[in-house]
């Protein structure tokens, strides 16, 4: 069988293709669907596992991780077993229906560790408080990308590190002329489609 890439895949997973099948008049109806495929993608692992990407980074028990547009909580479920009871994984989105989906899944899953932040900028968090922030698939959909990456950065520890993703909705090449453009960030490393930034 031959490789299978992100691009080959794109019907499946650009969740907009998919509207016309019901009436999208109601936002609500969107975003159910919209979580229905993610949700689908998450236990079948097309074209991606996000367990199996979280795993190419270095995260630690204690740690505290802040999931970026965590959407319906693709990983952070699997971030919040890695960092264990000690850990702590804010879990920020802008649409409360993702965010109650995130709470029944930590609920189901009996993890005490995740806190959930309702918000489309702001995290409302200490200065120098993350050891990680993830921010996978929503790099697109910031609207203010400087203003965001700049709370990124206040909450950032001076060891820790942002990591992103790049995909078929932003190239890599895209990706580092955003992160270039803010003059906060410089590339560690690559593994993958995934980009871990340090602080300047």
């Amino acid at each position: 069988m031959g490789k299978t890439n992100e691009s080959s895949l794109i019907p499946f997973i650009n969740i907009k293709s998919y509207y016309f099948l019901l009436d999208m008049k109601n936002f609500n109806v969107k975003l159910r669907l919209e979580y229905f495929f993610l949700g689908l993608r998450d236990r079948i692992g097309i074209p991606f596992k996000p367990e199996e990407e979280i795993n190419k980074i270095d995260i630690k028990q204690g740690q505290a991780i802040l999931d970026f547009g965590c959407g319906i909580g693709s990983y952070t479920i699997s971030v919040a077993k890695l960092v264990g009871e000690k850990g702590k994984v804010y879990a920020l989105d802008r649409q409360p229906l993702a965010l109650k989906k995130v709470e029944e899944r930590a609920e189901k899953e009996g993890l005490h560790n995740i806190h959930t932040i309702l918000s489309d900028g702001n995290t409302g968090l200490p200065d120098e408080s993350i050891d990680i922030i993830l921010l996978y698939g929503v790099l697109p959909e910031i609207e203010d990308k400087d203003f965001v990456l700049r709370e990124l950065h206040r909450v950032l520890k001076p060891s820790g590190y942002l990591s992103t993703r790049y995909c078929f909705r932003m190239k890599k090449e895209k990706v580092l002329e955003i992160m270039g453009a803010t003059n906060l960030y410089s590339l560690v490393e690559q593994k993958g489609h995934i980009l871990n930034f340090k602080k300047k």
